[in-house]
């Protein structure tokens, strides 16, 4: 009986979650960009953020302290606009701003510098309004950068197609990254078969910063990004090699916007179907 003679059983089929290829039993789920149920990655000990991403917890001489319900300062008349918070926000993406329990937004209700809050003027606090803030601030004491950070890691699928597949996907929030942030790529694919050729492509939103052709005789090929977030787009370097396939360096500059979320895809093709790609291993990691 074809499923479409079952009424709603479509429908029902496609509203279902689906597994990520980052999915990893005994991991703490998140769900993608896609709709996916992924696997938080990390430390055993880290905590996870409302936006899928972990990192370091609690306080000491590296990672953040975490403010919750602060109250800026400022008065509440109807027409002072300008506020300040106990701390320093770091990132200034983690404050969560909120005003008689409405969220409101970076940039449209207010603007953040350093610790100070400047509301626009038509959403200038009114006589009785609560203020409330929630953030992150560097570790009391710290003098280093905040800990790099694991966004995604995991093993993906494999394929045995003469075009492009996907094989794994890595979804980095918005707001995460910032300019001065570096991005590093670290990869390892599998080719079983030496019937064909193999081809792996990784791709940074929609630019391809990486892509690689080896013979029939490749068993192993691994490599790595490098991308400098710059102010607009990035600048990626990019580094791959196999177990016969020589070194290749490359360096090439990409336009996508990452303000709204960035996508980075990892991608393999053999010649012969007689043959398969696979991605053993991937891991990207955020460096503040």
């Amino acid at each position: 009986m074809p499923e479409s003679n079952v009424v709603g059983l479509v429908a029902d089929l496609g509203a279902r979650p689906l597994k990520a290829p980052g999915f990893a039993p005994g991991h703490a789920a998140t769900i993608n960009s896609s709709g996916q149920v992924d696997s938080v990655v990390g430390n055993p000990a880290d905590c996870v953020h409302v936006d899928g991403t972990s990192g370091p917890c609690g306080s000491g001489s590296s990672g953040y302290n975490f403010v919750d319900a602060d109250s800026p300062a400022g008065v509440v008349d109807g027409s002072n606009t300008f506020f300040t918070l106990s701390g320093v926000p770091n990132p200034s993406s983690s404050i969560a701003l909120y005003r008689n329990g409405v969220l409101q937004k970076s940039g449209f209700d207010y603007t953040l510098s350093a610790g100070a809050i400047q509301f626009v003027a038509a959403s200038t606090p009114q006589p009785g309004d609560v203020l409330l803030a929630s953030y992150r601030t560097s570790a009391s004491g710290s003098t280093s950068w905040p800990a790099p950070e694991v966004l995604c890691s995991g093993t993906g699928a494999s394929a045995s197609l003469p075009s492009l597949a996907a094989l794994a996907a890595c979804s980095i929030p918005a707001g995460l990254l910032a300019p001065g942030d570096r991005v590093e790529v670290h990869f390892d694919y599998a080719h079983q078969g030496n019937t064909g050729g193999a081809a792996i492509v990784v791709q940074w939103g929609g630019a391809k910063v990486l892509n690689v052709s080896a013979a029939a005789g490749e068993s192993m090929l691994t490599g790595r990004v490098d991308a400098s977030i710059l102010t607009t787009g990035a600048q990626v370097g990019s580094q791959s090699w196999g177990a016969v396939t020589g070194f290749a360096a490359g360096v090439a500059s990409s336009s996508d916007s990452y303000s709204a979320g960035l996508t980075l895809t990892f991608l393999g093709s053999v010649s012969s179907a007689a043959d398969s790609i696979a991605l053993q291993q991937y891991s990207v990691i955020r460096v503040p």
